[in-house]
């Protein structure tokens, strides 16, 4: 529906309250507000009136009105702005009848939130509409700080056999990064229990040993994996890392570079050492240096094998150039 959206449930959101999941995603709402929405059925899951204790599984489609998610009712929250819209179309490399898969850019949020107004993708999806009969829905999100592969289906059946594939592991994600240092092992698992606490009030410039240990502690949180490799590397100062995470934590990979004791370039979330001024790069970046290059899955409606892939941003490709490494 036009004058809604709707949100699948990921991994991070497993056993999660419904009120709950909705106050993480958009904190501009309350819990008065959201136990309101679902007490007048303007709140739904798999498009069922449903209570705002209800506890999420993956896979579940949470369908939210629209209008809850504007804080004015000011005629310039609705307005399109075509540079966002031509933004959004050529960031398309792929779409066929079911599905459209974009480059998404570094700094455009997926979705609403507390400071995005209408600037992100959920909002514009009617601009990628192409004919269909409703806009395309997000599949899976991405930080507003990361770039790459953000698939979105054209359709309900497609949404829903997305779903089951995230669910069953059954798409494989690969991200590249730049993180400072180099890794002790050029690979490795890592592995570690996330919870909203890491999330949303992570440590700040303490020991690596604090940090671990603290998230030790298993109660509310889920586990996190991530198989990673070095690709290239900058004599110790820096290095070009292959991640692929088994899991769908938030910020999962964020936290684990963090955890190795190689933060991302351009975190400063879960940095845990002061600013450096990266003299040896070749401009003063404070962007995320994290980029979704692709994904792999068998098409649900096709049945093929597909692999699609998403060039570098700018900001990266410029300090690959640099480095001499070939993509």
């Amino acid at each position: 529906m036009a004058n809604s959206r709707d949100i699948i449930v990921e991994e991070d959101g497993i056993d999660c309250r419904l009120s709950t999941w909705i106050k993480r995603n958009d904190r501009r709402l309350t819990f008065n507000a959201v136990n309101t929405l679902c007490r007048k059925g303007l709140i739904k899951v798999n498009g069922v009136r449903t209570h705002a204790s209800y506890r999420l599984v993956v896979g579940d489609v949470i369908t939210i009105p629209n209008s809850s998610l504007i804080v004015t009712d000011d005629e310039s929250t609705s307005r399109i702005d075509p540079n966002l819209a031509k933004l959004l179309f050529d960031a398309i490399i792929l779409k066929d009848n079911h599905l459209i898969a974009l480059n998404k850019p570094e700094g455009l949020a997926s979705q609403g939130g507390s400071s995005q107004g209408k600037r992100h993708v959920d909002a514009y999806r009617s601009t990628l509409q192409f004919g269909a009969k409703d806009p395309p829905r997000l599949i899976h999100r991405l930080d507003k700080e990361t770039s790459g592969i953000l698939l979105l289906a054209r359709d309900v059946k497609t949404a829903s056999a997305f779903a089951t594939l995230f669910r069953d592991k059954q798409v494989e994600k690969t991200y590249w990064a730049l993180v400072e240092g180099l890794p002790k092992k050029e690979k490795g698992v890592l592995e570690s229990y996330i919870g909203t606490v890491d999330i949303w009030k992570p440590s700040i410039n303490r020991g690596l040993t604090e940090q671990n240990k603290r998230r030790q502690n298993k109660a509310n949180k889920k586990k996190a994996l991530t198989f990673y490799k070095v690709i290239e590397k900058i004599g110790s100062k820096y290095a070009w890392l292959e991640l692929k995470p088994a899991t769908g934590r938030t910020h999962q990979l964020r936290i684990h570079c963090a955890d190795l004791g190689n933060p991302i370039v351009g975190d400063r979330k879960y940095k845990t050492s002061e600013d450096k001024k990266f003299q040896d790069l070749p401009n003063s970046f404070k962007k995320l240096f994290l980029h979704a290059r692709d994904v792999t899955f068998v098409h649900p409606i096709s049945k093929k094998t597909t692999k699609i892939e998403a060039p570098l941003p700018k900001h990266m490709s410029l300090v690959w150039k640099h480095f001499g490494w070939k993509i």
